[in-house]
């Protein structure tokens, strides 16, 4: 495929060494990853929410054939399960599918460091641009971040980037075959993570409407596009047959509605803050901000991340612009541009600082990134590339280096536990936490916890049953249509159901939070009123004194109803 847009024949490039070129990519992006993954020790890193899915993993490890399927996540915990066993079989971290999904993150990530370097050198026709594109995705932040937590992205990124690249190649001269091939390909990625398709379904669809033919060409392959995804969706859906939780329509697959009525939902002006922090902290920085004021704390990083961006974008929007009337600059820029523009305004609806959510709708930086440095180079190879590979090295040793905080959390976290234990026994406690932190997905996993305990929870002592959490934060995203004053009462019932069984309540550092912290702490699930409600209730109905003190997980308070230690 010549791209008109490709460095030309000063930087023509044959097949010569493609194959050596990855199988150098994977064998050290893969390696490399599995040795950051040990020196961090950590896990969750930028985000708890990979415990969670180490525990829906479980069941498809031990006993795939009774597992529930998660119609939002259809095919992410078959795969990784059986992913795990095969683990377990060869004796690599046996047994702990929290670290284990690391590994598949891992191996995920390097094959998506191999299709960059695919799609990268078909467009620019250069091996170097393709290896410098390379380093730019895995020096990424969220990208790197991801490729080494147990978060539940990586394997349906990898197939969604997969169907981008084969579409922005195929499509400049599609077959039915070829349509047909990309269809799939994108349904395999939507059916590991459902959110996946909306960004990218219309882009799909307008890069099949720019290709070449009449009208009726064209509209044949949307047709058939769409037909072919809902009916590999159904094919699948059969083959599970009368599996656990299985989805009774094809319709239940192609609309979950995942997270709609949480109170993730919704556009409000503070989601405007979130979506910059999470754009730039998707380069550099790599922290999952939940509290806008600290835009303060990491305001240079942001403007300097977002510089780059900008730059990268204006380039590659000027190189694009200038051989508009080229098929195959106008489906590349569809492919990412809408896969962008889609992704982030509905990521403003939902959670736009989360890395999660970035992964995907900023991919097209890399491309940027590739057709800047393509375009340079035809003037200044020497030093363009000399400049490219430094400021990817710089990029990556930086994100590495922001990693640095997050060391040796799991080892720390297992003894702060056993400390916990030994000064509120489980059997006899429920803690009261916010639900964002480390504590909770900590407690969870090494607890062996269960979210549907609370209903069927006797009196106190229940020894075998040692999670027992009342969340912050539970209440605003599952019953995000409370009032603020129900929301308080409905917390209040708990705390106070759970009392009366006789279980001691202790809070953590939230306890001690002025009404200012509890708002900023909840801002990207409730506005200002909720949380006032909840820390009035709190503090009018409850008293809290300190219980004890943990180096890592801080000081918890026990809690006790208003005017009974009087």
């Amino acid at each position: 495929m010549a791209i008109s847009f490709s460095m030309g024949q000063t930087g023509k490039a044959s097949s010569h060494g493609r194959r050596i070129d990855l199988l150098l990519i994977f064998a050290f992006g893969f390696a490399g990853l599995i040795a950051l993954m040990s020196w961090l020790d950590n896990a969750e890193a930028i985000t708890g929410n990979g415990v969670f899915k180490a525990v829906q993993t479980k069941p498809w490890i031990s006993n795939p054939s009774t597992a529930q399927l998660d119609p939002s996540n259809y095919l992410h915990f078959p795969f990784v399960g059986a992913f795990c066993r095969l683990l377990d079989f060869v004796g690599v971290l046996e047994g702990d599918a929290r670290r284990q999904l690391c590994v598949v993150n891992a191996f995920s990530a390097a094959l998506c460091l191999c299709i960059v370097y695919m799609l990268v050198r078909e467009i620019t026709q250069s091996r170097s641009v393709a290896w410098l594109a390379v380093l730019f995705h895995l020096a990424g932040a969220f990208f790197l971040n991801l490729a080494i937590c147990n978060e539940d992205i990586m394997p349906g990124y990898t197939l969604l980037f997969a169907s981008m690249a084969l579409a922005c190649v195929w499509f400049v001269s599609p077959t039915r075959t070829r349509v047909c091939l990309v269809a799939v390909l994108f349904t395999l990625a939507w059916m590991f993570e459902w959110r996946l398709m909306f960004p990218t379904l219309p882009a799909m669809l307008l890069a099949l409407a720019l290709g070449p033919g009449h009208a009726v060409q064209r509209l044949t392959r949307i047709a058939l596009f769409l037909i072919t995804m809902v009916a590999f969706t159904w094919i699948v859906m059969s083959l599970w047959g009368p599996q656990p939780n299985n989805a009774p329509s094809v319709i239940d697959l192609l609309w979950t509605g995942k997270g709609i009525d949480s109170g993730w939902s919704g556009f409000n002006l503070r989601k405007v803050g979130f979506l910059w922090i999470g754009m730039s902290e998707y380069l550099a920085g790599g922290s999952n901000i939940s509290d806008l004021d600290v835009i303060y704390q990491i305001l240079r990083e942001l403007i300097f991340t977002s510089a780059i961006i900008l730059i990268l974008a204006a380039g590659a929007l000027a190189i694009l612009w200038r051989h508009r009337q080229a098929t195959d600059a106008r489906i590349l820029a569809a492919i990412f541009g809408i896969t962008f523009g889609a992704g982030e305004f509905l990521n403003l609806y939902s959670q736009p600082q989360d890395p999660q959510m970035q992964i995907n709708v900023m991919s097209w930086l890399t491309i940027a990134w590739a057709l800047v440095i393509a375009s340079a180079a035809r003037h200044r190879p020497t030093i363009t590339f000399a400049m490219s590979a430094t400021f990817g090295l710089l990029l990556l040793s930086y994100n590495v280096w922001a990693m640095v905080p997050l060391r040796g959390v799991d080892t720390a976290w297992r003894l702060a536990l056993d400390r916990i234990e030994r000064e509120a026994d489980p059997a006899r406690t429920v803690f009261l936490l916010h639900g964002f932190d480390a504590t909770i997905s900590k407690m969870f996993y090494y607890w062996d916890g269960r979210w549907d305990y609370f209903t069927t929870l006797g009196p106190s002592p229940t020894p075998q049953t040692k999670f027992k959490i009342l969340a912050l934060v539970s209440g605003p995203v599952n019953k995000s249509n409370l009032t603020p004053q129900e929301l308080a009462d409905d917390l209040q019932r708990q705390i106070e159901k759970v009392m009366d069984l006789g279980y001691d309540v202790v809070a953590s550092e939230i306890w001690g939070w002025d009404l200012s912290r509890m708002e900023a702490s909840l801002s990207t699930v409730a506005n200002n009123d909720k949380a006032e409600a909840i820390y009035r209730m709190l503090h009018s109905k409850f008293t809290g004194t300190p219980d004890f003190s943990d180096p890592l997980a801080g000081p918890f308070f026990k809690i006790q109803r208003a005017g009974q230690g009087k």
